[in-house]
């Protein structure tokens, strides 16, 4: 087996940008949907004198003032919270938007009501009137192959993004 070359940085040094961007106001399911993407920093400290890397302790002194901090994105993630109970149907919102979120939608979605199905509701236990759809993670390729989108919470916290992401309210 061909081990993978070593990590580019300190996965413990990731860190995660939430933003929202109300993109969808002009459209149909502007009250139904709200578009949060999430970048994916990598902050690490470059030495100037040589502008060698450094681990984070790199250096010998830890307030070095020939180390300069940089936050290079190395990711991104995009994320649909999706109202089931404002605006228009959800079902049919999500169908509009692409089709990934549609093919969602045909899995837990009532197309009539735009509502949780039957069986989902059963299965599931309350979970509010919204619903919070990962569309979308990207990492650049020397970031690829370690696990860090796979739920390792030592790694890339993504269960913190969701939970952030389902108590932020838009701008």
């Amino acid at each position: 087996m061909i081990e993978p070359p070593p990590l580019l940085g300190d996965p413990s040094q990731l860190t995660l940008r939430i933003s929202y961007d109300d993109m969808l106001w002009d459209t149909p399911q502007s009250d139904t949907q709200e578009c949060w993407n999430v970048a994916i920093h990598h902050r690490r400290r470059t030495h100037d004198r040589d502008q060698a890397l450094a681990d984070h302790d790199g250096c010998v002194a830890p307030d070095c003032t020939s180390c300069k901090v940089e936050d290079t994105v190395v990711g991104t993630m995009t994320f649909y919270r999706v109202h089931l109970d404002r605006g228009r149907n959800a079902f049919r919102a999500m169908e509009e938007e692409s089709e990934d979120l549609f093919e969602t939608a045909q899995v837990l979605l009532d197309p009539e009501t735009g509502f949780f199905t039957e069986e989902v509701s059963e299965r599931l236990e309350y979970v509010g009137s919204a619903l919070l759809v990962m569309d979308r993670v990207t990492l650049q390729p020397s970031w690829r192959r370690y696990g860090l989108a796979a739920g390792q919470p030592s790694r890339l916290p993504v269960t913190q993004v969701l939970a952030k992401l389902l108590t932020m309210a838009p701008l």
